[in-house]
C-alpha cells in the first residue's frame, strides 16, 4: 500500500546551521506534532509513504492508494482547513484519519468553526470508514454536525509502544531525583481559566528550577532559541523574556544558570525518546511531552488546561490533574496521582480496539506478522524494522 500523509509529519529535514525557529516552523510550530505522525506510522505497514505537499493532487491520485491524516486539534475556532479539504477532494482517494481533536476552554459541543474547517469535516466524513477522534468530547462536537461514523481512539502517539504495552514501575518517592518538566506560555488565553493557568505555568518553571530539572520546550520560541544555540551568544533576549514571564529579575543568577543549562528541545523523535530514559518522573501541561516519557516507561502526569488534553487523558486512563483543581505544584502529590497498574490495564483494553479500527479503515497493523514495509518519507529514505514482533 502506498500512503500519502497529511497533517503532522514524523520528522523534519534540518539544514546545517538552520535557525531553530525555522526548524520549529517545519514541525508545524510544535515539536510534539512529530510524535503524532511517528506514533501513527510505527503501528501500520506500508510500501511507500510521502508528504510532499507540492505534489499535484492528480499525481497523488495516480501514485497512492490512500490519504492518511495524522490529526491534532484541528477543530478550533481560529483554524481554517479549507485548503486541505480542497486538496483531498482533488486527490479523490479514500481517507483514513486518526487523532482529530476539538479544542475549547469548556465542554460546550457547539463550537463555531470556520467555513473551511466545516468543509474539511464534511469531506473526510464522506471518504473514510470512521473518523478517529481524541476523545468523547470531539465525538460529541461531530455528532452535533450529523457525523456519526466516528471512533474514539485517543492520540496515535499513545499506541507507539505497540502490543507489549506499558510497564511502569512504582518507586519510593525519595528515589525520584531527576525530573523533566514542560509547560506552554502560549496557550494561557484559551485555557479553562487563564489566571490559574498563568500562575500554574509560572510555578512549573519555578519547580523546575528548585529541582534542577530539565525543561523540555516544544513551541516556546525564547526557550527553543536558548536550548538550540546556547553557545552562540544572543541568549540575553530569550532570558529576559523568560524572566519577565516569571516576574523575576533578568539578571537573577539562579534563573540564568537554570535556563542556560537545563532548557532542552528535540527536533528528532528518536533522540527525544532516548533522552527520556534518563528521567525518574515527568510532568507538565504538554500532553506529548508527558506521552513520550510513558513510551519509555517513565511515570508522567499531565496538568490539563483545556478540553484537548483532558478529554484524551480521561479516555486513555492517563494520570492527570486539572488546572481547576491545583493551587500548587507539589511534586510528591503529583507522583502519587499515578495508578501504575491502571495505566497498563487501560492500555490493554484499548489496544485491541485500536487494531480493529486500523483494520476497518483499510490500514495494515504492524506487529502481527505482516510483511516488511519499505518507505519513502518525503524524498528521504527511511529504514523500517521487520513487522513481526513489533
Amino acid at each position: 500500500m502506498n500512503i500519502f500523509l497529511l497533517g503532522a509529519t514524523p520528522k523534519i529535514i534540518a539544514l546545517p546551521g538552520e535557525d531553530p525557529l525555522s526548524k520549529l516552523s517545519k514541525t508545524g510550530g510544535n515539536t510534539g506534532n512529530q510524535l503524532i505522525a511517528h506514533g501513527l506510522l510505527e503501528r501500520i505497514a506500508y510500501d511507500k509513504i510521502a508528504w510532499d505537499y507540492s505534489i499535484d493532487p492528480g499525481e497523488v491520485h495516480e501514485r497512492f492508494d490512500m490519504i492518511l491524516i495524522a490529526a491534532a486539534n484541528f477543530l478550533f475556532p481560529k483554524f481554517d482547513f479549507g485548503g486541505m479539504a480542497e486538496y483531498i477532494e482533488r486527490c479523490d482517494l479514500p481517507v483514513s484519519i486518526v487523532g482529530l481533536g476539538a479544542q475549547s476552554n469548556n465542554y460546550d459541543a457547539n463550537i463555531d468553526l470556520l467555513p473551511g474547517t466545516e468543509r474539511f469535516v464534511k469531506v473526510i466524513a464522506e471518504r473514510t470508514v470512521s473518523i478517529g477522534v481524541r476523545g468523547p468530547y470531539t465525538q460529541e462536537v461531530l455528532a452535533r454536525r450529523g457525523i456519526d461514523n466516528v471512533t474514539v481512539t485517543g492520540c496515535p502517539s499513545y499506541y507507539m509502544v505497540g502490543p507489549r504495552g506499558f510497564n511502569l514501575k512504582r518507586r519510593p518517592f525519595q528515589e525520584i531525583r531527576h525530573l523533566a518538566v514542560n509547560a506552554s506560555r502560549d496557550v494561557i488565553n484559551h485555557s479553562f481559566d487563564s489566571g490559574r493557568m498563568r500562575c500554574l505555568v509560572q510555578k512549573i518553571y519555578r519547580t523546575g528550577m528548585l529541582w534542577d530539572a530539565d525543561f523540555i520546550a516544544q513551541s516556546e520560541p525564547a526557550e527553543i532559541k536558548l536550548a538550540d544555540r546556547p553557545s552562540e551568544g544572543g541568549a540575553g533576549e530569550p532570558l529576559r523574556e523568560i524572566a519577565s514571564f516569571l516576574e523575576a529579575a533578568a539578571g537573577d543568577r539562579a534563573l540564568r544558570n537554570w535556563a542556560t543549562n537545563h532548557v532542552r528541545v528535540f527536533f528528532d523523535v528518536e533522540q527525544w525518546l532516548e533522552a527520556m530514559t534518563a528521567y525518574d518522573f515527568v510532568f507538565g501541561n504538554r500532553f506529548h511531552g508527558c506521552m513520550i516519557a510513558l513510551q519509555r516507561n517513565v511515570p508522567s502526569v499531565v496538568i490539563c488546561h483545556d478540553t484537548r488534553t483532558e478529554d484524551m487523558c480521561r479516555f486513555l486512563g492517563l494520570p492527570f490533574a486539572s488546572i481547576l483543581d491545583l493551587d500548587e505544584i507539589d511534586v510528591r502529590l503529583l507522583y502519587e496521582r499515578i495508578d501504575f497498574d491502571g495505566v497498563s490495564r487501560r492500555y490493554r483494553e484499548l489496544h485491541e480496539d485500536y487494531v480493529q479500527f486500523l483494520t476497518a479503515n483499510g490500514l495494515i497493523p504492524r506487529g502481527y506478522g505482516c510483511k516488511k514495509a519499505a518507505s519513502i518519507a518525503g524524498n528521504q529514505p527511511v529504514e523500517l524494522s521487520e513487522c513481526a514482533g513489533r
